[in-house]
C-alpha cells in the first residue's frame, strides 16, 4: 500500500469534500482516504497494483478541483456539445439526479456513463450525453441561469434565492453565505453534489450575488 498526501485547490465547503471523495471511490484501488475543505489536503491510501498515484491526480484534475503542482496531470477529458445548441457543457456528477430531476424522468438518465450539463442560457436542454437530451421539463427544481427560470435560486441546499440574498444584504447588512444561511435557516444544509443542479459549490455564484447588491455611497 502507498499513502499520498495533495494539496487541493477549488474545495470551499464540506459538500466539496464529498463531492471529491465520491469521485475518488469511483476508482478502483483505493484503500482509504481523507479530503478535508479547510485545509485543502487529500490524504489517499491506494494499493499500487491496482492504481497509479497519476490516474489518482487525473480523477481530481477532471473537474473543478485541481491538485497545486500538478495541473498539467490529466485526461484528454472531451466535452461534447450540446446536441440542441452546440454550446460546450460541463460534465455533472451523477450525485445530482435524484433530487433534480422529477420522479417520471430517474430511469431517462444513464448513471453508468457521464452526463453533463448545457450551461446555455437560451437553451431549452437541461442535461445531455453525445447521443440524448433531457429538456427543462424533466427537471423538479428549475437551474438557476436558465431564463426560463421563474424562481432563481442560488443556494439549492437551502433553497435561498436571489431576491432574499438581495433583502438580507440591504436591510440587515449580511455579507458572507455563512451569515445569510444562518439567518434564513436554523440547520443549515451543505449537499451541493446532490442539490444544486451542476454538483458544485453555490459560494462563488453567492458571493458574485452579494457584491452586486452592495451599493457604493
Amino acid at each position: 500500500m502507498k499513502i499520498i498526501k495533495l494539496n487541493i485547490e477549488g474545495m470551499t465547503c464540506p459538500s466539496c469534500s464529498a463531492s471529491l471523495g465520491n469521485s475518488i471511490n469511483e476508482l478502483k484501488g483505493i484503500e482509504s482516504k481523507y479530503i478535508d475543505h479547510a485545509t485543502d489536503l487529500g490524504r489517499i491510501e491506494f494499493d499500487e497494483n491496482q492504481i497509479s498515484e497519476e490516474e489518482i491526480i487525473t480523477k481530481i484534475n477532471e473537474g473543478h478541483y485541481k491538485v497545486i503542482g500538478k495541473e498539467h496531470i490529466k485526461n484528454e477529458l472531451i466535452i461534447p456539445d450540446c446536441p440542441e445548441c452546440k454550446r460546450t457543457g460541463k460534465l455533472v456528477p451523477n450525485t445530482i439526479f435524484k433530487a433534480i430531476l422529477n420522479r417520471e424522468s430517474q430511469q431517462l438518465i444513464d448513471r453508468n456513463q457521464k452526463n453533463y450539463i448545457c450551461m446555455n442560457t437560451d437553451c431549452n436542454v437541461a442535461y445531455y450525453t453525445p447521443n440524448s437530451t433531457l429538456d427543462l421539463s424533466h427537471l423538479r427544481r428549475e437551474i438557476w441561469f436558465k431564463k426560463s427560470s421563474k424562481k432563481n435560486i442560488i443556494c439549492y441546499c437551502n433553497n435561498i434565492d436571489r431576491e432574499q440574498i438581495e433583502e438580507v444584504v440591504k436591510i440587515h447588512g449580511l455579507q458572507t453565505w455563512e451569515e445569510i444561511t444562518s439567518h434564513y435557516r436554523s440547520k443549515v444544509v451543505e449537499k451541493c453534489e446532490q442539490l444544486n443542479p451542476t454538483g458544485s459549490c453555490c459560494r462563488d455564484t453567492f458571493a458574485k450575488s452579494i457584491e452586486s447588491y452592495n451599493v457604493v455611497e
